[in-house]
């Protein structure tokens, strides 16, 4: 916390200090009325589909958990007509004691039109994205679809749809 809020550095100048704190000692009066509480209800990969007007949950295949999303797309990438998904995302900068996370390599979910979806294997995917994973932007040029894949501190990559 000393790292997140400058502040706090001068209130706990050892860790010892802090470990013993409660919480009315390490936040301000008046802070603790204030603070919001928030809670953490889903920590899986899901997408929200609009069914009759309502939104209803898809959780997604194991192969979607594996890393942080920060992008996702949807395209036909098998053009059958129904939307498919791919997820993008890594985050690697972490802290030591957290390590990377960085096992999305591009992942393509296949959409079945009812809202159910099926992870694409790397190698029929063709898919080989490696870092973190900020930006994503489908274009088209001279009737073909590419994808342009913006990763951090390296040149974009440039993908071809089937």
């Amino acid at each position: 916390m000393n790292e997140q809020m400058y502040g706090m550095r001068k209130r706990f100048t050892s860790y010892k200090d802090y470990a013993n704190a409660t919480m009315t000692k390490i936040l301000m009066p008046g802070e603790l009325e204030k603070a919001q509480k928030l809670t953490v209800t889903e920590s899986r990969t899901v997408c929200y589909l609009s069914k009759g007007g309502k939104f209803v949950k898809s959780i997604l295949p194991l192969p979607a958990q594996f890393s942080v999303v920060t992008k996702i797309i949807s395209i036909d990438y098998d053009r059958d007509g129904k939307m498919d998904l791919l997820l993008l995302g890594n985050h690697s900068d972490n802290r030591l004691k957290i390590g990377s996370i960085d096992a999305n390599y591009g992942c393509l979910l296949r959409g079945d039109g009812k809202g159910n979806f099926t992870y694409i294997e790397q190698d029929i995917s063709g898919l080989g994205i490696k870092g973190d994973v900020k930006s994503v932007e489908e274009i088209n040029s001279a009737g073909k679809k590419y994808l342009i894949v913006g990763i951090s501190d390296q040149p974009a990559q440039v993908y071809k749809e089937p």
